[in-house]
C-alpha cells in the first residue's frame, strides 16, 4: 500500500507541486486510495486463482504477472488483442510511476549539483537503465523488491509523516488541508494523523523487519 500509493515522499511532493489548489487534497486522496485497492483486490482475484489453475508457485514474487497472465489470455476469445491492450496499460502505468521518481532526483540533482536539466536527466536515465538491466536477473529482482517493500518503503513513509505531523506547524498543515474544501476539516482529522498514521507506519515498519514483509 505505501509503494503503491506513493505515500514514500516523492509522488506526494512532486504531484503535490503540480496540483491545483483549487483541489480538495483530502478528498482526492480517499479516491485514490479507494480506487488503488479495489484495482489491487480485483488483480489479486484474477492472477491467485490463476497461479493454482496452472500449478505454480505463488512465492515467484513480481515475475507472476508476466508468467500468469499470458496464459490467461491464450485461454481467452480475442486473447491476443486483450493481451497486448493489458501490457500497453501496464508500461504506461510503469511509466507514471517512475516519472515522480526521477522527477525527484532530477530537481535534486539540477538545484543541489548545479548540473542542468538535460545532463541531470541522461545522467539519471543511464544509471536506471544500468541497474534496471542487472535486476533483470530473477533472483535480484525479488530480493530488490523486498529490501524495498520492507525497508526503503516503509522508512520513506515513517520520515514523511514525521516530518509532515511533527515538525511542521499545524497551522501550516490545516491550512493546506482546507485550501479548497468547502466544509473545513476538524482538528480530529489532524489529531488522528499525527497519533494514528505516524504510530501505524511505524508498526508496519517494526513488523515487515521482524516478520520480514506482512504484505
Amino acid at each position: 500500500a505505501f509503494f503503491s500509493l506513493s505515500i514514500t515522499g516523492s509522488g506526494m511532493v512532486i504531484y503535490g507541486s503540480y496540483l491545483s489548489k483549487k483541489e480538495d487534497v483530502v478528498k482526492l486522496s480517499q479516491y485514490t486510495a479507494l480506487f488503488d485497492t479495489l484495482a489491487a483486490l480485483l488483480s489479486s482475484l484474477v492472477i491467485i486463482p490463476a497461479i493454482f489453475a496452472f500449478n505454480m508457485s505463488p512465492s515467484a514474487g513480481p515475475s507472476l504477472m508476466f508468467k500468469t497472465m499470458p496464459l490467461i489470455f491464450s485461454k481467452m476469445p480475442f486473447g491476443t488483442f486483450f493481451s497486448i491492450l493489458f501490457f500497453v496499460s501496464v508500461f504506461f502505468a510503469g511509466i507514471t510511476s517512475l516519472i515522480n521518481m526521477l522527477e525527484a532526483v532530477t530537481e535534486a540533482s539540477t538545484s543541489r549539483l548545479n548540473k542542468s536539466r538535460v545532463m541531470s536527466i541522461v545522467g539519471i536515465i543511464v544509471i536506471t537503465f544500468l541497474v534496471g538491466v542487472f535486476l533483470e536477473y530473477e533472483p535480484y529482482m525479488g530480493q530488490w523488491m523486498d529490501m524495498i517493500t520492507i525497508y526503503i518503503v516503509p522508512i520513506g513513509a515513517v520520515l514523511g509523516a514525521v516530518t509532515i505531523y511533527w515538525i511542521i506547524p499545524k497551522e501550516t498543515i490545516m491550512e493546506q488541508l482546507n485550501l479548497a474544501t468547502k466544509k473545513p476539516h476538524k482538528k480530529s482529522l489532524y489529531l488522528f494523523a499525527r497519533y494514528g498514521y505516524v504510530v501505524l507506519a511505524g508498526v508496519v515498519l517494526v513488523l515487515g523487519i521482524l516478520l520480514g514483509g506482512i504484505g
